[in-house]
């Protein structure tokens, strides 16, 4: 038994939306590629400098943003006794606390703000946590921590009125360093430094890891050309006869005869 031959009907609404959806679609997928691409850079990159032996603080000063990020530092200097700064709401393992802050005085001159771990705090907030600032001379070692955007704030913080400890919705703000820039008398380094786990001075330290893990752009990727090609077999199926070729295929006659029998 001989096909019959495939034929178009291509309605133009049809036709105008598959035109204009399906390389969008496309461009989409691909574009998630790019993004998965991007952030093996950035994780392979990361791993690199987070591996790499300590520069100094000095040295830190001259990178670039995309150099800084999770570059380790040697720090060899003092904690300022007097500033103590708690950022709210950080959860560990469904407990509220904070992350502890501490102006430390490097002794190449430059002044920086450590992150020296989470402590647990009162869930009714009605109190802040006694933090003790050690006086000794310290050699410690921190990793850059260069946020990935701009923090989510509740509502504008002033710091006109800088006392300690001060509790703070977050410590990513231009005008915190500032204020901090005038109690050091000088300006802070640019970025957070987190104390590595095997460093002195500090409190609990497994901050959550940011996700640059490519897998998940890579299933973006997978849903958009997914799209695209439900939409290319709708648009075949809706404007051409395809189906009724299927039907009439010499495998479906012969099933329907067998069923006949």
């Amino acid at each position: 038994m001989a096909m019959g031959k495939l034929t178009w009907d291509m309605e133009w609404r049809m036709s105008l939306l598959t035109a204009l959806l399906f390389p969008t679609l496309l461009w989409l997928g691909f574009w998630q590629l790019d993004r998965a691409q991007e952030k093996t850079f950035i994780a392979a990159q990361n791993a690199a400098q987070a591996e790499a032996a300590p520069i100094s603080l000095g040295e830190a000063k001259t990178l670039t943003d995309d150099e800084l990020a999770f570059r380790r530092i040697e720090l060899v200097g003092v904690f300022d006794p007097d500033v103590v700064i708690l950022s709210d709401n950080q959860i560990r393992d469904g407990r509220y606390g904070h992350d502890v802050y501490g102006l430390f005085r490097d002794v190449s001159g430059g002044v920086s703000l450590l992150n020296r771990g989470w402590i647990a705090g009162d869930p009714s907030r009605r109190s802040l946590p006694a933090v003790e600032t050690p006086v000794d001379e310290f050699v410690l070692v921190a990793t850059v921590y260069v946020p990935p955007g701009e923090p989510y704030l509740l509502a504008e913080e002033s710091f006109n009125d800088l006392t300690f400890p001060r509790l703070v919705q977050s410590v990513q703000s231009d005008k915190l360093y500032a204020a901090l820039a005038m109690v050091a008398q000088q300006p802070l380094f640019a970025y957070e430094l987190r104390l590595e786990p095997s460093a002195g001075a500090g409190f609990r330290r497994d901050w959550p890891v940011i996700n640059v893990s490519p897998e998940k752009h890579q299933g973006y990727a997978l849903q958009w050309f997914t799209m695209a090609a439900a939409l290319l077999l709708f648009f075949i199926i809706r404007s051409s006869n395809v189906m009724d070729l299927v039907r009439r295929s010499p495998t479906s006659s012969s099933d329907t005869q067998d069923r006949e029998i």
